[in-house]
């Protein structure tokens, strides 16, 4: 854990993770919906895994730069300079200031990363599943953005915030009916947001557990294009990431050893912390324009 590699990505994580546990517990006590108010902590969420993967820019910036595309100059300079943009916004979410332009400018720069990167890779390999499914998991947190954003300013302009909170409703509907079905078809692999890395061996009934991840993302996805449940639904596939991040990846961060083992391990607790939020963002603001 002295790895500073490891290190300041998981000590950033944690510490705007608590911070924003405590900039938004007013929200969730104020809650009546039951084990849903947790999405109260949405903006937490978001702001804990976007702190930490800044983290991760600064110190594997190396590694980072060679995703940047080649037509591009001065990779090295675009990773940092993501890496600022990710700390920029964690802290204004934490902190809840200025949410009105950090929310717009990052969707924007997930809008980016999938036109430049994600798109162009996944048409180049059309049969490569996790191309498409990267594609749509950047897409789906430029959503929540833009949603988070509609929140914020939708006393100024209620039409737009409705208007993008039925964007946001069918995208992320369509995205966990996919990754529902992922999951289901591929049971041997992570649950949650798909991916190529088999369960860890210490999770008992893995595959089980992986499948019924799938139905549930399946059943949360279909809530979702009815805009009565649509909220229920989105806050639902939240709680569902927020408890495998529980249960079976934050484990993983304190068993693993090595830098490369530890470092995925702190991905997958602030990407699945990172899509949880995103899903309870769009509920919200759902349930906000409804």
């Amino acid at each position: 854990m002295t790895d500073p590699v490891v290190f300041w990505p998981g000590f950033l994580g944690v510490v705007f993770f608590v911070a924003g546990i405590i900039t938004y517990w007013g929200d969730f006590r104020a809650s009546r919906r039951g084990p849903f108010a947790i999405a109260a902590f949405g903006p937490a969420f978001v702001g804990a895994a976007l702190a930490a993967f800044a983290g991760e820019h600064f110190t594997s910036t190396a590694p980072i730069a060679s995703a940047v595309p080649k037509f591009l100059p001065a990779h090295m300079f675009f990773a940092y300079l993501v890496g600022v943009a990710h700390l920029a916004a964690a802290l204004s979410f934490v902190a809840r200031r200025y949410v009105k332009f950090s929310a717009p400018s990052l969707a924007l720069m997930f809008l980016i990363f999938v036109l430049l990167m994600d798109l162009p890779a996944a048409f180049a390999h059309p049969t490569e599943r996790m191309r498409w499914s990267l594609a749509a998991r950047q897409a789906t947190f430029s959503m929540g953005a833009l949603a988070l954003f509609a929140s914020t300013t939708l006393a100024a302009n209620p039409q737009r915030a409705a208007m993008v909170a039925r964007i946001a409703r069918f995208w992320a509907a369509a995205v966990l009916i996919f990754y529902g079905i992922e999951n289901v078809l591929f049971p041997q692999f992570t649950p949650g947001v798909p991916d190529l890395i088999r369960t860890p061996p210490g999770v008992p009934i893995p595959m089980l557990i992986t499948a019924v991840t799938g139905v549930l993302l399946v059943f949360c996805g279909a809530a979702m294009f009815w805009a009565k449940f649509a909220s229920v639904g989105a806050a639902g596939c939240g709680l569902v990431m927020t408890l495998l991040t529980a249960a079976i990846y934050l484990p993983q961060w304190f068993i693993v050893s090595g830098q490369a083992a530890q470092l995925n391990a702190i991905n997958f607790v602030f990407d699945t912390l990172l899509f949880g939020g995103t899903t309870f963002i769009i509920g919200n603001t759902i349930g906000k324009t409804q």
